[in-house]
């Protein structure tokens, strides 16, 4: 097995650096990743011989597979001896599959980057990528973002609609083609060139006005949220505390619930940015008096998902929703180092509404084979204990009981008993309207109405 030297020659013949023209007029065996490059004249010009993979592009549509083939050629050819491999950039992913299989056998000489003249526009540093990487990139609008290798319009389109998702559609970007000088153009018009092709790159250049800006982030948000905690901030967040905004907390939870309860989905996505505002916020917070924050947050969460999901990090296995849930609560005790069922009964969160701790609390009971019964068993309850509440003067105790029993056959009834509540309040403040439109229409008022005339309102709406 020889050793194989990769050798960065960049798209030009004027590329090529004094140690690439050495390794190449030392080589016996030279494979070009493409012969459509400067390299390929000088070497035919000097009569040093070489062989392209150019036939790899025709066999492969895939980017991933296409490195790999490139890569297992070049590990071929060094099984007759040294081999020097030349690529336009030694980013090149083949490059990267044939480090993991030569692991130690192998030699890089890198060459003068493919971008050119757009890295003296970036003035500092920029993000690079690959344009056949598009599809896992994630662009944001604080960095200078370099992008080499568009090669087909197609291709253009496609980075260009990623990039819009993170930069303003007719921010000014720079495009280079070839050997000729970059150009400005608004990033709405990048697929719209006379040619494209391996030597095409583009550099967006960082927008960091932030009002400015078409589309945030999450750390767009953090960043709002520290101006706005700064001292010369807002002296509404300035001053606002963790128990400040318990309430206002609550309320935006409440508010997403609606959303989804009318399933408006636009109203949605406003609620939940309100409700990642309080996140952010209260990670700053407690950043500003040395507490945590935002990324222990993130870490956190995190941390728990990977732990909790055994199924998918680790070696259990869950087919169904019931097995998730079971492992869930096995791995939260585990992590909790709680050893008795009661204790997980215990931490369900107090303030939690009553209706929901206790379908909680009737569940991890249910779940170790403390249940409740079957429906039938729980509704006789439900009628004992309502003929009880007002039987001894412990209405107190006995309504808790009906309620918690309630609770049970909400459980066993696959129903939220929260929800199912609210929606019982909706329908009654929709009767009560009605109710009243019909007394007004009748030329009446609420108060002038006996109790047995109500009541006839009210049948007569429900019907």
């Amino acid at each position: 097995m020889g050793r194989i030297t990769v050798v960065g020659a960049g798209w030009n013949r004027g590329d090529l650096t004094l140690n690439a023209i050495e390794a190449l007029e030392a080589s016996s065996n030279t494979v070009l990743h493409t012969d459509r490059c400067g390299c390929a004249g000088w070497l035919a010009e000097n009569g040093l011989p070489f062989t392209s993979l150019d036939a790899l592009y025709e066999a492969f549509d895939d980017f991933d597979a296409h490195a790999q083939a490139a890569a297992e050629a070049v590990m071929a050819a060094s099984a007759d001896g040294d081999v020097a491999y030349v690529v336009a950039d030694v980013r090149d992913q083949s490059v990267s599959r044939l480090i993991g299989l030569a692991r130690d056998n192998i030699d890089v000489l890198p060459g003068p980057p493919t971008e050119g003249a757009l890295l003296a526009l970036a003035m500092g540093e920029a993000r690079l990528v690959a344009a056949s990487e598009w599809e896992d990139f994630h662009p944001a609008a604080r960095e200078n973002c370099l992008i080499r290798e568009l090669d087909t319009r197609e291709l253009a389109a496609e980075v260009k609609l990623r990039l819009m998702e993170a930069y303003p559609e007719e921010w000014n970007v720079w495009l280079m083609q070839g050997n000729e000088r970059p150009v400005s153009i608004a990033l709405y018009a990048l697929d719209r060139g006379e040619r494209f092709d391996h030597r095409t790159c583009v550099l967006i250049p960082a927008q960091r006005d932030i009002t400015a800006l078409e589309r945030y982030d999450f750390e767009h948000l953090n960043e709002i949220i520290r101006r706005l905690c700064a001292p010369d901030g807002c002296p509404w967040d300035r001053v606002q505390t963790h128990e400040s905004l318990r309430t206002c907390l609550l309320e935006e939870t409440y508010e997403a619930i609606d959303a989804i309860d009318a399933g408006d989905t636009d109203h949605l996505y406003d609620e939940l940015g309100d409700l990642l505002m309080h996140v952010s916020l209260h990670a700053e917070i407690a950043r500003r008096h040395g507490e945590f924050d935002i990324s222990d947050v993130t870490t956190a969460i995190c941390q728990k998902l990977i732990s909790r999901h055994t199924h998918i990090y680790g070696n259990d296995v869950a087919q169904d929703e019931e097995q998730v849930l079971r492992l869930w609560d096995k791995n939260k005790m585990t992590e909790r180092n709680q050893h008795t069922r009661t204790e997980a009964l215990r931490e369900v969160t107090r303030s939690l509404p009553a209706m929901l701790r206790a379908v909680k609390v009737l569940k991890r009971s249910a779940d170790v084979g403390m249940c409740d019964g079957d429906i039938q068993t729980v509704q006789d309850r439900c009628d004992a204990l309502l003929r009880q509440v007002w039987a001894d003067g412990d209405a107190d105790r006995h309504l808790g009981d009906l309620l918690l029993s309630i609770a049970g056959l909400a459980r066993l009834s696959h129903v939220d008993p929260e929800i199912a509540l609210n929606h019982a309040v909706n329908r009654f403040i929709d009767r009560f309207e009605a109710v009243e439109r019909k007394i007004t229409e009748n030329g009446s008022v609420f108060e002038s109405l006996t109790e047995e005339t109500l009541r006839k309102y009210w049948n007569s709406v429900k019907l």
